[in-house]
């Protein structure tokens, strides 16, 4: 094996141990944040799951639920393996938007600071949800119409935090592959599990969620 080659895999696990330690601090902020308050939310409520989650079958046998917090959680790990996957063809975001302003350690920061808002917002819509009593976890019976805190400015607060998380995974790692986790997520979210809920919703609350108003952001 040449120097070269030798060199070239050391730069791939070097990019491979840094994208995932980045990628264990973020689940780990989101896990001791807003999943561990949804989960105890959840343990201490009785109701029954009114809109089945999304499943994909592995197997006849296996079915596996495709909850938002699981892909999210996935979609974090598959942008370090898709990075690692393209290396050294990485294509850098900071090399394509703008390279003469936003150079490699920019692109960092602004990933920095999006996902601590999008982690903020996402603890804080949980924390609204549990303090008014309505379930946080997707699919169970929601007794409540949201229409303050988060709310109040985004119509899906929840998935909007998520899609910031995920795409700051992206800018963290630096590398446009890493998007493809995040466009894959934001369709599943958007194609699946925000069309059943709003017809759930629709169906529960009728006009009146019908008639809700909400902020500059209407995602």
């Amino acid at each position: 094996m040449s120097l070269a080659s030798t060199l070239q895999i050391h730069e791939r696990i070097l990019a491979v141990m840094g994208g995932a330690a980045v990628t264990a601090g973020m689940i780990a902020v989101l896990q001791f944040g807003g999943y561990r308050l949804a989960y105890k939310h959840r343990d201490s409520m009785k109701s029954e799951q009114v809109v089945p989650d999304a499943t994909i079958s592995l197997t006849p046998w296996v079915v596996v639920p495709l909850r938002p917090p699981h892909v999210l959680t996935g979609s974090l790990i598959a942008a370090v393996l898709a990075k690692a996957a393209a290396w050294p063809n990485v294509k850098p975001i900071s090399a394509v938007l703008a390279p003469a302003i936003l150079g490699e350690q920019r692109i960092f920061q602004i990933g920095a600071t999006l996902f601590v808002f999008s982690a903020y917002q996402h603890w804080l819509t949980v924390k609204y949800l549990v303090k008014i009593g309505t379930p946080v976890i997707s699919g169970y019976d929601v007794k409540t119409l949201c229409i303050h805190g988060p709310f109040e400015f985004f119509k899906h607060p929840m998935y909007c935090a998520m899609m910031g998380i995920s795409i700051s995974a992206a800018l963290l790692n630096d590398s446009l592959w890493c998007l493809v986790p995040s466009a894959m997520m934001g369709g599943f979210l958007w194609g699946i599990i925000i069309p059943r809920e709003e017809k759930y919703m629709i169906d529960k609350f009728g006009q009146a969620y019908l008639n809700k108003q909400y902020g500059i952001f209407v995602w």
